[in-house]
């Protein structure tokens, strides 16, 4: 197990790792993590939202509202938990055509991971399968959990700690292609 983990790690899956250690660790321990905060997001329009943010053992759920729909909420929710560290964690949250998307990625197999995309329809999320080619997206979601960041994550702080973390390639930036394997 230990030298999975280790060759996991150096393929440049350090994240992804630390996520599923932690995970481990917390089944193994009997103790459940939770953690609420609340993030400001820079779509790709410019605009800056407060979202909350929930992540737990069973899942990720993001709320937010948009300007351009004042009173409207909306709440996303992780749709695949394939268990033992192998969440589906949002990195995108953003606007197209007027509706509200979500990308997300989750683990496939230790150094692979792939991406899905969620829009809202017909007052529901639906989960669309990514071409195998598509144009990329800089990631704008906090996604490092487990560190003491407090009740506010700032688009600042967001990005000191993403320069100091040693994300791979494929969390940083989602596409050109709907999975990453080694980067």
């Amino acid at each position: 197990m230990a030298q999975k983990w280790m060759s996991w790690t150096v393929k440049g899956g350090a994240l992804l790792a630390a996520l599923a250690f932690a995970a481990a660790g917390a089944s193994l321990s009997g103790c459940s993590r939770a953690e609420r905060w609340q993030e400001q997001v820079r779509l790709q329009s410019g605009q800056v939202i407060v979202v909350d943010r929930r992540s737990t053992d069973e899942g990720t759920a993001i709320r937010f509202a948009l300007p351009s729909q004042p009173g409207k909420t909306y709440e996303w929710r992780t749709a695949h938990d394939r268990g033992q560290g192998r969440h589906e964690n949002p990195l995108v949250l953003d606007v197209e055509n007027g509706v509200p998307v979500v990308y997300t990625v989750v683990a496939t197999s230790p150094g692979c991971r792939l991406f899905t995309r969620y829009a809202f329809r017909d007052g529901g999320w639906s989960e669309q399968v990514l071409p195998d080619k598509f144009k990329g997206k800089d990631m704008n979601l906090f996604v490092l959990s487990g560190l003491d960041i407090g009740d506010m994550v700032t688009l600042e702080q967001k990005r000191r700690e993403n320069a100091a973390v040693s994300y791979s390639r494929s969390f940083r930036f989602i596409g050109p292609g709907n999975q990453a394997c080694g980067l």
